[in-house]
């Protein structure tokens, strides 16, 4: 007898159950990776940093176990890094994690570390640009997706409108006749008994005389109105109109008419047609243009910030790599000057490493701060100028006293419109930038002046410090540009690019202009509010 079997489960279907279960997990995460992609440059820094972090602890937990792969456990933490947060963490990740193993897990002793080494960053440098290259393509995905939900959104709303369109013409508004005769005279020989409604007045008020209802037109439209009814009538076409009405008991509205004109045979004309409200369409009309008009603001700030800070992030990834060279390098003469128990080199050593990681730490707190005045909403505010500037000068009250700077202020009682902590942050970085570039051995004199012409606000700060050249006006506002040596004068080059940012985010113009040991003035120009 033979025996009973169930019926074969097929192996191509757990394959697609497997791989609808792979897909459901995909499609679940993408969005996440993109949204973790697309954060701001603070997110995705410390993301690699957790990711190399979690790395290290890691080799230290297998200590010993690892089989002699000494970068093993720093794989998994480079590619998580990648492809959450792109190039940025990768790069990051894979940075620290090379640092670390050198500086405290395994430095190299020979050819085979040299080679292991080199293996590990091509290795992990590709793990870093599939990643990149990984999250570019979500990213296009996801744009692709929006776009497409949003082209069906649209379409659907051009459905809608049609659809609200035809029933708004069906509707019933108030259905008249309008007569004119050849002497101007103007009557309504047939009304609808809603008119009471739409203009507020009763059929027998304007049946014989049209005055009454025709003076409520408003006086900007009236004229307008006259020469629609006047070309209807010549040209025997479609009159339709739009007009603000003055009704009795709504105030202004808005009426919308369209009639068809028909030639009696004693030279008058009469209009038949309907008339509706249409005042709750023209305020979604102004409010729909007033939103697309703050969305294009908002488009061409975007630009603008996505711009600077692309600029910014280049130039800010090859001044990280000054003292990250610097570490490497001194901490294989810090490993010797060990071997050898060369305190003196020990100390130049650690003392150079110590300077070079404070000097990191100061890019990347700029380049912090940098981000969030692109990323962060404008919070526009009508403030009065010289009390702003006041406050500002008396947050930087200790550096003036220190430094003996002689600070003048002869700006206007205006009104003006700014994000009160930006423009707070622009005085100080202006001022203090003055302070800093004084000339060696004098009191730094200053001057804060302000002028209004043609509605148009002039803002200076000028000074009688080491200035310079006239062909760098412009060069000195890109991030972490410098005119002069950090042991001169000590700073990362970052307050002028966020003077410019805020400026350029508000919509005003700073410009500078300076000679070689005469000073320099940065002007502002605003326009104030009406």
């Amino acid at each position: 007898m033979s025996s009973l079997k169930g019926p074969p489960v097929a192996s191509s279907d757990l394959q697609r159950a497997e791989h609808g279960r792979i897909r459901a997990i995909f499609v679940a995460l993408a969005p996440q990776l993109v949204r973790w992609y697309r954060s701001s440059l603070s997110w995705r820094l410390a993301i690699g940093l957790l990711a190399a972090a979690a790395g290290v602890v890691w080799r230290l937990l297998i200590a010993g176990e690892s089989g002699g792969h000494t970068y093993v456990t720093f794989y998994l933490p480079v590619l998580v890094a990648s492809f959450t947060g792109g190039a940025v963490s990768g790069a990051l990740t894979l940075l620290l994690s090379a640092a670390v193993a050198q500086l405290w897990i395994a430095r190299i002793e020979g050819l085979e570390d040299a080679l292991a080494f080199a293996t590990f960053l091509t290795t992990n440098g590709l793990i870093v640009v599939v990643g990149e290259a990984f999250q570019r393509t979500l990213t296009h995905i996801d744009n692709l997706e929006t776009r497409h939900a949003m082209e069906r959104l649209a379409a659907q709303n051009a459905r809608l409108v049609e659809q609200f369109g035809n029933v708004a013409l069906a509707a019933p508004g108030v259905v008249f006749s309008f007569r004119l005769d050849t002497g101007g005279f103007s009557s309504c020989p047939y009304l609808a008994e809603n008119v009471r409604t739409v203009f507020g007045v009763a059929p027998d008020e304007i049946s014989a005389n049209a005055a009454p209802m025709l003076r409520r037109i408003d006086g900007a439209d009236a004229e307008r109105m006259r020469a629609s009814f006047a070309r209807s009538a010549a040209q025997m076409t479609l009159l339709r109109e739009e007009f603000r009405y003055s009704h009795p008991t709504k105030g202004t509205i808005w009426l919308e008419t369209q009639a068809q004109p028909v030639r009696q045979a004693d030279g008058s004309t009469v209009w038949h047609g309907y008339a509706q409200d249409v005042t709750e369409r023209k305020r979604e009309e102004a409010a729909r243009l007033e939103a697309e008009r703050a969305l294009e603001q908002r488009i061409v700030e975007l630009e603008r910030a996505n711009e600077r800070l692309a600029r910014f992030a280049y130039v800010a990834s090859h001044d990280l790599q000054e003292p990250l060279r610097k570490i490497v390098a001194f901490s294989q003469m810090l490993d010797a000057a060990v071997s050898a128990s060369d305190q003196k080199d020990i100390s130049y050593a650690s003392e150079v490493m110590r300077g070079s990681a404070l000097r990191a730490r100061e890019l990347v707190e700029d380049l912090l701060v940098y981000s969030r005045i692109v990323d962060a909403p404008l919070k526009v505010q009508r403030r009065e100028l010289r009390v702003e500037i006041q406050s500002a000068l008396t947050d930087l009250s200790e550096l003036i006293e220190e430094s003996k700077a002689d600070v003048t202020l002869d700006a206007p009682r205006v009104q003006f419109e700014a994000d009160p902590p930006q423009f707070a942050r622009l005085m100080h970085n202006l001022v203090s930038n003055a302070i800093k570039f004084r000339r060696q051995g004098e009191t730094p004199r200053i001057a804060i002046a302000g002028h209004v012409e043609d509605g148009l606000l002039r803002l200076s700060v000028s000074d009688d410090g080491v200035g310079f050249e006239a062909k760098y006006a412009k060069a000195i506002f890109e991030p972490f540009k410098r005119l002069h040596s950090k042991s001169d004068y000590p700073g990362t080059g970052i307050g002028l690019a966020i003077c410019k940012t805020i400026a350029d985010r508000h919509g005003w113009m700073l410009t500078a202009r300076s000679q070689p040991l005469q000073g320099a003035t940065f002007e502002v120009t605003m326009r104030l509010p009406s």
